[in-house]
Order: C-alpha cells, then structure tokens, then sequence
C-alpha cells in the first residue's frame, strides 16, 4: 500500500527534511504535533497524491525533552 501523508520538517535555510510517513491523516498530524513538543520546528503534513500541505503551529508542549535527551548528571 502506498504511502498517503507524509511528515516533514521545515529547516531554517527554508529545505524539509522528511520524517515519518502514515496512512490516515489524523495519525499524521498526531505524530507532527508529538514530535512539536519535544522538537519544536515547523512541521509539515503532505498528502502524497495531490502534494495538499497541512502546516503546524509551532509550540513547545513539554519543559524538556524526554528519555534519551535527559541531562544525565554525575556525581
């Protein structure tokens, strides 16, 4: 099965990176809005068939990054 929507983020010189890729439009936007609140960038939905852009308010969710990106402090 093709894939429909893809994920991809909005780097500063103004390129995307792509990211992830689903097939319903709602787990697409759920996984851009899950990544937004540890990585906060602009992310970008697209439907593969007609290029449509479905674009995400940036905005940070969570005070710090979670799991693997936790300051590790030694004692």
């Amino acid at each position: 099965m093709p894939r429909a929507y893809d994920i991809l983020r909005k780097l500063k010189n103004g390129e995307v990176l792509p990211i992830a890729s689903r097939n319903d439009l709602e787990e697409a936007k759920q996984l851009a809005e899950s990544l937004n609140a540890y990585w906060p960038a602009e992310y970008i939905v697209r439907e593969c068939a007609s290029g449509a852009e479905f674009h995400l308010k940036q905005e940070r969710l969570a005070d710090r990054p979670q799991g693997a990106h936790k300051p590790v402090y030694l004692m």
